[in-house]
């Protein structure tokens, strides 16, 4: 976040241990921050510290300053020195009682499933935002939460975004479930529109394994025989690429046609018509329920993630993410 301290802080009587702590936010890496240090009050009181202090401090505003200016922070913060807090000004005006509270608790990122959905937000990212997204998770800057399905998150959501502050400090990511194109599921819905006061996305295809590349998924098909599946695997993958696009985005990629059987909250409707009848047999099964752990390997590329038009869904969503956890 973007942290401005309100030089009145800094006229007496002045708390003079929570403002050291505040103006050391950057060299953690934790928040940037800035003062006016012309201010009347600002300045005595910088240059009353003791020079390794007011060094460590000019250095922090510095390393503010130029973070900021290459890649700035979505949230601004303005730390006044009376309450109440309020969550829903611009910037957020936060009074000093609640501030380290506040800025010291950990981001958070709700998924459904925090294994194999946290493996596909990671491949979505490019190779450096992964390395600074693990950073702020590895400092404790940032958590990823197991949502436990839809239905779960739906009612967590709900709890959480009523807090005002929450919705500064947590962002949702869940799949549409979508059996056809634009048609999310009544589950799913319902967590978009729980979600209306919090940063989220929806996905567009039908699950998080919907964005597996061809490649990968060749690779999977291809693998060395196992009891003699080989072949039944290639003919899943050669019938899987025989669809449309909009098809294979919206195809139950773990459970096949016959995971679908006796659904009565969402129907594909004509999507599959033009299916050849040896081609709806083939993916009768689908792929398996360990299929999206395809993302956590080494078979999923950026270069192949790059091509298809799934990446750039993402892009906003994820520039979004980093910008809040700055």
């Amino acid at each position: 976040m973007r942290v401005t301290l309100d030089p009145d802080l800094f006229a007496p009587p002045v708390q003079h241990t929570l403002l050291v702590a505040l103006l050391r936010y950057p060299l953690d890496d934790r928040h940037r921050v800035d003062v006016d240090t012309t201010d009347h009050a600002v300045a005595p009181w910088l240059a009353a510290q003791q020079r390794e202090v007011r060094e460590e401090i000019e250095f922090a505003l510095d390393l503010s300053a130029q973070l900021e200016a290459r890649e700035p922070s979505h949230t601004s913060v303005e730390i006044v020195r009376a309450g109440p807090s309020d969550f829903l000004a611009t910037p957020l005006r936060i009074c000093l009682d609640d501030a380290r509270r506040f800025l010291d608790s950990p981001f958070e990122i709700l998924l459904e499933d925090g294994r194999s959905d946290r493996a596909f937000l990671e491949r979505m990212l490019t190779a450096e935002e992964r390395r600074f997204l693990t950073s702020r998770i590895h400092a404790g800057f940032v958590r990823v939460a197991h949502g436990g399905g839809i239905s779960s998150m739906t009612r967590r959501v709900v709890d959480e975004g009523a807090v005002l502050e929450n919705r500064h400090k947590l962002w949702v990511l869940f799949d549409s479930d979508a059996m056809m194109p634009g048609a999310p599921s009544l589950a799913s819905e319902a967590l978009r529109v729980a979600s209306r006061d919090l940063p989220h996305h929806q996905l567009r295809r039908r699950y998080t394994e919907s964005y597996l590349p061809h490649r990968a998924l060749h690779g999977w098909a291809s693998a060395p025989p196992r009891r003699g599946i080989r072949e039944d695997r290639l003919a899943r993958f050669r019938a899987f690429i025989a669809m449309s696009d909009d098809q294979q985005h919206h195809y139950n990629m773990k459970r096949g046609f016959d995971g679908d059987r006796g659904r009565t909250d969402a129907t594909a409707g004509d999507l599959y018509a033009d299916v050849p009848p040896e081609v709806s047999r083939a993916l009768a099964g689908g792929f398996g329920e360990d299929i999206a752990d395809l993302f956590a390997g080494e078979s999923v590329t950026e270069a192949d993630l790059r091509r298809d038009t799934g990446w750039a869904e993402l892009r906003p969503a994820l520039t979004d993410l980093l910008a809040r956890i700055r």
